[in-house]
């Protein structure tokens, strides 16, 4: 689904508060909700030190992908929130929907998914893991399940160029409206974006669980599990400027916004963003946005934060 971002950057936030639509430079026109309030209470930042970043593509039909899921269970047992989890879905046959059959007929696919799939060159073949997209053997970005009790806790405690801050809130009729900062913990060169996403956890429903692969499911006749919980499940990205869905790279939605002008120590750039209305089966109590900050010439994953919405 197409969204509209406003991107204002420190004191310049003030001249537009009471403005549904703005011109940027070499932009155009966008557009924020008009109901959504610029005065935010930010949540804690991040700290000095970078979170870490773990993409899962993983799908319903794939009995080995519980495995994976459940190994991130365990690290963030360890490792609190500095370890952050998207679940991505993308288009291949794992995540085939079998409308009529009364089993696997959630769609968990979106276009931003196939995108990120497609971008990173991610074999068919499921779970695949992207840490920090850092690269695991060039030219290659996925991890496989058996590499996370390692990789993972390897990048924990170190220092960060960027802190984020975020506030995010729901209106009465669903659209999500946030504020994202970033402040510059130190003076760096280089092109930098910042990317927010919506993400449901904890939804109930239909997965394929091979034994052994979790120990919270066990004894399924045909290993298919009704009350399977499925976690930081990525339900939208905010759209980037308006631009069609599917450019070229740095103008799709999946590459968020640029973080213009100086990067010294110090710096802080602020955006201000809205969703569309989510659906009525989005639980909003369930529901996050998730920041993070990538190098452009890299794609690696700088800082990460994730914040629960408020109704």
């Amino acid at each position: 689904m197409k969204k509209a971002l406003i991107s204002i950057f420190t004191v310049a936030i003030a001249l537009v508060m009471s403005c549904d639509k703005v011109e940027l430079p070499n932009i155009g026109t966008v557009v924020v909700n008009e109901s959504c309030d610029t005065v935010f209470t930010f949540s804690a930042s991040t700290s000095n030190n970078r979170n870490v970043l773990v993409e899962d593509f993983t799908g319903h039909l794939c009995g080995n992908c519980p495995e994976a899921a459940y190994e991130l269970d365990q690290l963030h047992d360890i490792h609190g929130d500095t370890l952050i989890v998207l679940s991505i879905h993308p288009n291949t046959s794992f995540n085939v929907v079998q409308t009529g059959t009364g089993k696997y007929e959630t769609d968990w696919r979106i276009e931003e998914a196939e995108q990120i799939f497609s971008e990173f060159n991610m074999p068919s073949s499921l779970p695949r893991l992207m840490i920090n997209r850092e690269q695991s053997s060039p030219p290659f970005y996925f991890f496989n399940t058996n590499q996370l009790s390692t990789e993972v806790p390897n990048r924990m405690g170190q220092l960060a160029d960027f802190t984020i801050k975020c506030s995010g809130n729901m209106l009465a009729d669903r659209t999500v409206c946030a504020k994202v900062e970033v402040e510059l913990l130190n003076t760096v060169g280089g092109s930098y974006n910042i990317v927010s996403c919506l993400v449901e956890d904890s939804i109930t429903d239909y997965q394929t669980v091979y034994p052994g692969s979790h120990p919270d499911y066990t004894g399924a006749s045909d290993d298919t599990y009704s009350n399977y919980i499925h976690r930081h499940v990525v339900r939208d990205l905010f759209g980037h400027y308006g631009v069609i869905e599917g450019g070229s790279p740095l103008s799709g939605s999946i590459w968020g916004d640029p973080i213009t002008g100086s990067t010294n120590a110090g710096d802080i750039k602020q955006f201000i963003i809205s969703s569309s209305p989510m659906p009525a089966e989005w639980h909003e109590n369930h529901m996050y946005i998730v920041s993070y900050i990538i190098d452009n010439s890299t794609k690696e994953v700088l800082q990460v934060i994730q914040t629960k919405i408020t109704a």
